[in-house]
């Protein structure tokens, strides 16, 4: 039996699908109790109902502009900004560099987010019946998910490896995609799925406002959990 470690590519596509599985599993769990607790508050507390409210308002008058700098602030800021306070990461130059093209990125997301649950609306409608959920959960997930899922993930990468032209390559070759992609997508589906059922419950101007504060939650859940 040999004593070498196996390399990434050496290891079958199903073996790192059920492992990246198995890793988000804890920060799903967690999640997912994030999303009862959000739900309780929504049904029971005025105060949140109001925040929430209030919020939608604001992105309504504000449009995509709003749209930007809330994703900048939710899926950025506000977790970098507490893994350096609770973490002790440092604040270096390359952080702050990655921390910037991040937010360009995610802004750039969040404008996106914003179109695609306008066009939701135009296609299903504003209810929140089951079939209606359903609708949108399998269009969100398995259309628009997989193809912004990989946007972030090869825009990090192309930042990563020095904003090379060899990235794209690499990226949308087989090798990447099956072993690098799909394992993340399955994870993911695997978490994110009772989270855009959460999304589209909501009333319509609630809705980006409820998947900026679930970002936020999932990005901050998935920092502490992978530094353990």
């Amino acid at each position: 039996m040999s004593g070498h470690t196996a390399s990434p590519a050496s290891v079958p596509v199903l073996q790192q699908v059920r492992s990246a599985v198995v890793a988000n599993l804890r920060p799903g769990l967690v999640l997912w109790c994030g999303l009862a607790v959000l739900l309780l508050g929504y049904a029971l507390s005025p105060a949140v109902q109001s925040g929430l409210a209030w919020w939608g308002t604001v992105k309504q008058a504000w449009g995509y502009p709003f749209a930007f700098a809330s994703y900048v602030t939710f899926a950025v800021l506000v977790p970098e900004a507490l893994s350096h306070l609770l973490l002790k990461e440092p604040w270096t130059r390359q952080a702050a560099f990655n921390m910037a093209f991040a937010a360009l990125v995610f802004g750039c997301i969040g404008v996106t987010v914003d179109v695609f649950y306008a066009l939701q609306v135009r296609l299903f409608g504003e209810g929140n019946d089951g079939v209606t959920l359903l609708k949108k959960m399998l269009l969100d997930q398995f259309v628009y998910s997989p193809m912004t899922n990989f946007t972030v993930i090869a825009m990090l990468a192309w930042r990563d490896d020095g904003f090379s032209a060899r990235t794209w390559r690499r990226v949308v070759s087989a090798d990447f995609l099956s072993r690098s992609y799909v394992p993340v997508l399955v994870a993911l589906w695997c978490v994110w799925i009772p989270g855009v059922l959460v999304i589209y419950f909501m009333p319509t101007a609630l809705q980006f406002p409820v998947a900026s504060i679930i970002l936020s939650f999932w990005i901050l859940i998935f920092k502490f959990m992978r530094r353990s």
